[in-house]
């Protein structure tokens, strides 16, 4: 290999597809929003940072804008399927310009793009999945709440369109953190939705504040327009309590004690956790199970996972993709999305 020259890799190759699309919506984007429902391009538009007077800074209207062009443009595909349309010219990428693809992929030929092909379907969930990686102070609350609304718009109109999520879980890191998503339910809505939209909101949002570890979730089976908001340790999947063996039970400190009936002496192998073991599901976890067509929102996801990052991150995807399997076999509409 030349000196001064790097390998390129399938990561590389990844990352250079996520720069394409958003190139490719930023050259089609008239193309584009035609083809979005009429309730889209009215959000789009209202909140279109061009517009004097619109809410939204700039990284937040373009994510907003990729968000959307991914689920109605590319209909909620996965990336791989997205990445092998692009790839071919097929479903939405048939005009697609050859200009850049050689600045950001090199020699883009068939054995490379088996590469990316490959290594982006290995990562592929049931459901579809995004991550958003923008700087401090940019607004991320803001935008989920943006995101939440534009879904519940979308699903109150066009309910049997499974793209759209008709309740929405957020997950936090900590209490701070859940302290400062309640901006969700006091935020002024009219400031990033259209006018005609924003009664109907207030008037059909239901908002479910998990804040101490009592707290049991309530919520009505298969209602909608939910938005439950949850650190992770009150919701995430927990490890079974095992019975210690008589050694350990004679050098062990005593636990604490349980009143029979309590919520605590209910849940309490949830409180006493020490290895990965079984995973036992909690109230709030079997509620969850009982409305459709969910969106799992995980804020802060960088600063979600403790000291613990690997076995933590484990156990949220491990409770993400339970729920997901729970929630397809009770219903027959997408569940997570």
């Amino acid at each position: 290999m030349p000196k001064g020259k790097t390998k390129t890799t399938a990561v590389d190759l990844e990352f250079a597809f996520y720069e394409y699309l958003n190139k490719f919506y930023k050259e089609n984007r008239s193309t584009i929003r035609k083809k979005y429902l009429l309730e889209t391009r009215r959000f789009l538009d209202f909140n279109n940072t061009e517009n004097r007077g619109a809410f939204l800074r700039a990284p937040q209207f373009e994510a907003l804008e990729i968000y959307i062009f991914l689920k109605e443009y590319c209909d909620s595909r996965p990336l791989h399927e997205i990445f092998y349309n692009w790839f071919h010219k097929r479903d939405g990428f048939e005009g697609r310009s050859e200009i850049g693809v050689r600045t950001l992929f090199g020699s883009l030929n068939e054995e490379i793009y088996q590469q990316v092909f490959d290594r982006i379907k290995s990562s592929s969930q049931n459901y579809t999945n995004y991550i958003y990686a923008l700087t401090m102070g940019t607004g991320k609350t803001i935008l989920m709440a943006t995101c939440i609304f534009y879904e519940f718009i979308l699903a109150n109109k066009y309910p049997d369109d499974p793209r759209y999520c008709h309740n929405a879980l957020v997950f936090a890191p900590d209490t701070t953190v859940l302290q400062s998503l309640k901006e969700i339910k006091t935020f002024d809505k009219s400031r990033v939705v259209p006018k005609q939209y924003v009664n109907w909101l207030d008037t059909n949002l239901q908002f479910h504040f998990l804040e101490d570890t009592a707290s049991a979730l309530s919520i009505i089976d298969r209602s909608r327009f939910n938005i439950v908001i949850s650190n992770t340790q009150k919701i995430i999947l927990k490890k079974q309590h095992k019975e210690k063996a008589t050694s350990e039970k004679l050098f062990a400190s005593e636990g604490p004690v349980y009143t029979p009936g309590s919520v605590y002496e209910k849940y309490k192998d949830l409180y006493n956790l020490e290895d990965e073991g079984d995973l036992l599901p909690n109230q709030r976890f079997h509620k969850l199970t009982r409305i459709e067509q969910l969106g799992v929102y995980v804020d802060e996801a960088h600063h979600a996972f403790g000291n613990t990052l690997a076995g933590d991150l484990t156990s949220l995807r491990t409770t993400i993709i339970e729920l997901d399997d729970k929630l397809r076999s009770r219903y027959t509409h997408r569940s997570l999305l």
